[in-house]
């Protein structure tokens, strides 16, 4: 991993390892110096298909305002539809405040992780 161009963890990413390690999961978190913000820019960097990353997601519930975090694989498009018929409301797409005061990270990096 060492020509992916690593670089030390940031704060936020230094939360995800620690829930990691809390869970008992034994992953290692890495942030990298190019770009990862969308499936195909982190599929560039780290040298795999988009169909190999997982990309996350945050919806918020229309009446409720309850944030929803959807896990799907990069070139999926998510049936939004389906998800309201499942949930019996309908979803709204999250903007970027409500996804940092929700999750603590910003559009286009967040983790695969509930709060």
């Amino acid at each position: 991993m060492s020509d992916l161009n690593l670089i030390s963890l940031s704060r936020s990413a230094q939360s995800v390892q620690a829930v990691l390690a809390q869970t008992g999961l034994e992953f290692k978190v890495v942030e990298l110096a190019a770009s990862t913000r969308t499936a195909a820019d982190a599929a560039a960097t780290i040298g795999c298909t988009v169909a190999q990353i997982v990309k996350s997601l945050i919806f918020k519930t229309k009446e409720t305002q309850r944030p929803i975090l959807v896990l799907a694989s990069g070139p999926t498009r998510v049936n939004e539809k389906s998800i309201e018929i499942h949930l019996g409301e309908k979803l709204v797409k999250a903007d970027a405040d409500f996804t940092r005061e929700v999750t603590g990270f910003a559009i286009g990096g967040i983790p695969p992780r509930g709060p």
